[in-house]
């Protein structure tokens, strides 16, 4: 099936969509938004600065048509929630949103009720736009670059008058093989600081719950989950937290959960491989030294 990916250029997205298109197709074509070369082996490639979604549609909907695309493939992120609803009204084509899976016969699977459930949909119709949530595919290797023709784009329709990224101290999330994480049970901003510990010790990168977010002990750059960041480390500390559907909704592609918590009925000994029931603050600091003595 003939495809086309949407993205930025950084190198993980385009080489997670370069894994999922070859689902569909053994070539993928690409539009690509960022200054630089393209990465990666592409049939055509078109290239763009990079601008908000509005003022892409009319361009990317001409392409689309021109080229008889049957899969238009972008991920989960503000670019690709931004284009997905109007390509699809534009071209009255089906979308499907955070996807996590693609199965033979052009089946696809994403979560519904907050992570709760997985349902199964068949794609009958094209063109389809499917959003891809990230960390649910490994990326591929992207050999080399392909020269890229210039994307020609109408008046812009939306300005952008100014975009501030937050920058996270230590390894960040998305990346991270380790991460220890704090929820409300943890009691407070400082206590924190055992969480750090241990993760420094792991070289890992410390995470939080919405609700450690919401009380203002982390960072929303810290903050995991549906409403958060998606996160698939090798193995994941939740400490002090609870197991809100939301949250294992972020955590949903993680290797090994272990879990730590005072109340044994806590949901979250449901998604953990390993649990204790027991104080954070003395099991935490025993762990950090034992790690410590092994390295």
């Amino acid at each position: 099936m003939k495809t086309l990916i949407i993205e930025n250029i950084d190198p993980k997205k385009i080489g997670e969509l370069m894994t999922v298109s070859q689902k569909f197709c053994e070539i993928p074509d690409i539009i690509a938004l960022g200054d630089g070369p393209v990465p990666g082996k592409f049939g055509k490639v078109w290239q763009t600065p990079k601008t908000v979604a509005a003022n892409l549609i009319s361009s990317v909907v001409n392409i689309i048509q021109e080229e008889k695309y049957e899969i238009i493939l972008m991920s989960v992120s503000t670019l690709g929630t931004g284009l997905a609803g109007p390509l699809s009204a534009t071209l009255s084509a089906p979308v499907v949103t955070e996807v996590t899976a693609i199965h033979p016969d052009r089946v696809v699977e994403r979560p519904i009720y907050g992570g709760k459930a997985m349902i199964k949909q068949k794609l009958e119709s094209t063109p389809a736009i499917l959003t891809i949530r990230r960390k649910y595919f490994e990326p591929a290797t992207l050999d080399g670059t392909t020269a890229s023709t210039p994307l020609s784009l109408d008046a812009d329709k939306v300005r952008l008058v100014a975009e501030k990224n937050e920058q996270a101290d230590g390894i960040p999330l998305e990346d991270a093989a380790v991460i220890v994480s704090g929820g409300r049970g943890v009691g407070d901003k400082d206590s924190f600081a055992l969480l750090q510990a241990m993760a420094d010790q792991l070289n890992g990168a410390v995470g939080a719950s919405r609700g450690a977010v919401d009380e203002g002990w982390a960072s929303p750059t810290r903050q995991i989950g549906q409403t958060g960041k998606i996160v698939a480390p090798d193995v994941y500390f939740a400490v002090g937290i609870s197991g809100a559907s939301q949250h294992l909704a972020g955590i949903a592609n993680s290797k090994c959960v272990v879990a730590i918590n005072k109340d044994a009925e806590a949901n979250i000994f449901n998604r953990a491989r390993f649990g204790l029931v027991c104080d954070y603050k003395k099991i935490l600091p025993l762990l950090t030294e034992a790690v410590k003595e092994k390295r």
